[in-house]
């Protein structure tokens, strides 16, 4: 593996990439950071050139301090296509990495050869959802005791994220997660909330995706049905259920997830 920095407008994105062939970018969810997608990267390497990148305000990449929003993050992928010197890349992301990699295939469809979404919905949380994600954030972005913090984004990611038998099963992988989202930068992990936020219903667009599309959906997600809906609405989507997962379903289930993704891009 190979890390590096792309300068995307200004603002810097920490890459590693692995593998070579055809491009796949694989994208984190709020909170979340590139090394939860080692994994997918490590495994879909052997066929792939594989990138996965921290989000803006996450991990080693820059952030803008007005906050930025999905349309953002949009363009920046379009962007990352062309500086990694490709016209088209797949596209692989969980919950805002699912949520915005649709976002690029409707904006950006010639860019956008196939792509996979994990646990990524239409829409944002409502209201009441985001006063509390800036509430955590602000949390996380203020105490001090770093006990007292890292017993916050243990009940959180425990709660938001995961199948009840996750933290017992992988304890290791979860700490792993933990540190991840501990190690994103005070002055960013505040505004981490504006992506959910600023995301716009795509749903009546959906039939308009045109791209080969894989929708992974967990099991133990608390949006039971989204899965189905989504692939019923994704002209031709092919759907996998991947049982004893929740929202990160490619944390809980890294196995499954990263062989139903193999089996499907192989294919396109």
């Amino acid at each position: 593996m190979k890390a590096y920095k792309l300068d995307i407008g200004g603002i810097d994105y920490a890459c590693v990439e692995a593998g070579e062939g055809p491009l796949l970018l694989l994208c984190h969810g709020t909170f979340g950071g590139k090394r939860l997608m080692f994994p997918q990267l490590e495994y879909l390497s052997r066929h792939f050139r594989c990138v996965a990148l921290d989000w803006r305000g996450h991990g080693g990449s820059g952030h803008t301090p007005g906050g930025w929003t999905a349309n953002d993050l949009v363009e920046d992928v379009a962007a990352i296509i062309g500086a990694l010197g490709e016209k088209r890349a797949m596209i692989a992301g969980v919950s805002q990495g699912g949520a915005v990699g649709m976002r690029v295939a409707l904006k950006y469809p010639e860019k956008v050869r196939a792509l996979v979404n994990m646990c990524g919905g239409p829409g944002g949380p409502p209201p009441a959802a985001i006063r509390r994600l800036y509430d955590l954030a602000a949390f996380f972005a203020e105490e001090r005791d770093e006990a007292v913090r890292r017993a916050a984004v243990v009940e959180f990611a425990a709660s938001y994220f995961h199948a009840p038998s996750f933290i017992t099963r992988e304890p290791e992988r979860f700490a792993e997660e933990v540190d991840a989202i501990l190690s994103h930068p005070r002055e960013s992990i505040r505004l981490l909330p504006c992506v959910p936020e600023s995301y716009v219903d795509i749903t009546p667009r959906l039939g308009e995706i045109t791209c080969p599309t894989l929708i992974i959906w967990a099991a133990e997600e608390a949006r039971k049905t989204m899965g189905i809906e989504l692939a019923a609405a994704i002209p031709g989507a092919e759907l996998v259920t991947i049982p004893d997962a929740g929202h990160h379903v490619n944390v809980d289930q890294p196995e499954a997830t990263s062989e139903a993704i193999e089996r499907f891009l192989l294919r396109h």
